[in-house]
């Protein structure tokens, strides 16, 4: 998700590339640099990398994405960063489930009932939390600190737990993505290059999500800087690219791409109005929803996650709603929160910034439409 620095709520995005584990091992770069600049090797603004390999689908395939008039099963969670808590609510609109922690920007589950990770990037550290008492299992970082030597973070954005029991954490403030063991507290890995940014291979820059896939693969969405280029990666567990497309200009400022589905990723315009968007490798938009006016618009979504029905769960931010919508349709069949009104009342929101559907096989586990059997998360 994207940095929000919270003076007069301007909107900020930071980059991160995340390499990860795949089997436990991984090839990452250490970073060098002790202060942030730019003048690591030149950026490429515009132009393409040697080692920026264009993907080679030059045809769009026509994609049907179905849907469902049933919204979803089961529950979702909301990261309600402004109200300080985290809620479960149900297809009735009723919350089943609060937590009361410390600016929830991202909420990501673990598979089969593992904790949630969370990260507060305002406050400047990540913590996981249990999905049935909501406390603070875990926590890396120091609240109100900002910093880059270990235990330290800058900014964290998205973070995953990981089979083997570590978390990914992305430090965009820093410009690198670290694996932290849960258990010491370790770095055991970093990409990037600490205070550098760079369009450069190896360097991050402007980047605002990225997931690992259940081949240890990383979609890297990126270029949310003005003159920089818009674009998705897919970058290997040893870090070598593994393709590169520019994205379209209709997608303004892209955001928080995932898989759904072979070849094809879904990710935000953060803008308003708002844009969804499902792209394929070549770059092509095989679909695409961006009302500019009416009760279907969005303003600022953030996240969006496909569904096993299909359907598109997404955090419409600025809107203080979350909505689901049938693809097949494009239509919005359910939302909670009440489109331009903030609050902590009954199906209201103040504040949203995230939304994860609870049970969510989320990468690098399985992807929406099955995948890998996924592995139990344990945190001390």
């Amino acid at each position: 998700m994207r940095y929000r620095l919270h003076w007069g709520r301007m909107l900020v995005v930071i980059g991160v590339i995340v390499v990860v584990v795949a089997g436990g091992r991984s090839l990452l770069t250490k970073g060098t640099a002790p202060a942030r600049r730019s003048t690591a090797p030149s950026p490429v603004a515009g132009s393409k990398s040697p080692h920026h390999h264009q993907a080679s689908h030059s045809h769009a395939k026509a994609y049907t994405l179905g849907g469902s008039s049933t919204p979803f099963r089961g529950d979702i969670y909301i990261a309600d960063e402004a109200a300080n808590r985290i809620i479960a609510v149900n297809v009735r609109h009723q919350i089943v489930w609060t937590a009361h922690v410390p600016s929830p920007d991202d909420v990501n589950p673990s598979p089969n009932g593992g904790p949630l990770i969370v990260n507060a990037d305002a406050r400047q550290f990540v913590y996981a939390v249990s999905p049935k008492t909501g406390q603070i299992l875990w926590t890396y970082g120091h609240e109100g600190v900002t910093g880059s030597a270990p235990g330290y973070l800058y900014i964290p954005e998205d973070s995953y737990a990981l089979p083997h029991g570590d978390v990914l954490i992305t430090d965009p403030g820093n410009e690198r993505a670290l694996v932290v063991n849960v258990k010491t507290g370790r770095i055991l890995y970093q990409y990037g290059h600490t205070g550098v940014e760079s369009t450069a291979p190896g360097y991050l820059y402007w980047t605002n999500n990225a997931v690992a896939l259940p081949n240890g693969d990383v979609l890297i969405t990126d270029g949310a800087k003005s003159g920089l280029p818009q674009q998705l990666l897919m970058v290997s567990p040893t870090g070598a690219l593994v393709w590169h497309v520019d994205l379209p200009p209709a997608i303004v400022y892209p955001s928080d791409a995932m898989p759904v589905g072979p070849g094809l990723y879904a990710l935000t315009s953060y803008s308003n109005p708002a844009g969804l968007f499902v792209v394929n490798q070549a770059g092509k938009i095989v679909w695409s929803y961006a009302p500019a006016t009416g009760p279907g618009s969005l303003n600022h979504a953030s996240s969006i996650n496909r569904l096993p029905n299909g359907n598109f769960l997404v955090s419409d931010d600025q809107n203080y709603r979350v909505v689901v919508i049938d693809p097949a349709t494009h239509s919005i069949v359910w939302q909670y929160g009440q489109k331009g009104v903030s609050g902590t009342g009954p199906d209201q929101l103040l504040g949203n910034t995230d939304t994860k559907a609870a049970g969510e096989a989320l990468p690098p586990f399985v992807w929406w439409e099955g995948g890998p059997k996924a592995t139990n998360i344990t945190i001390p």
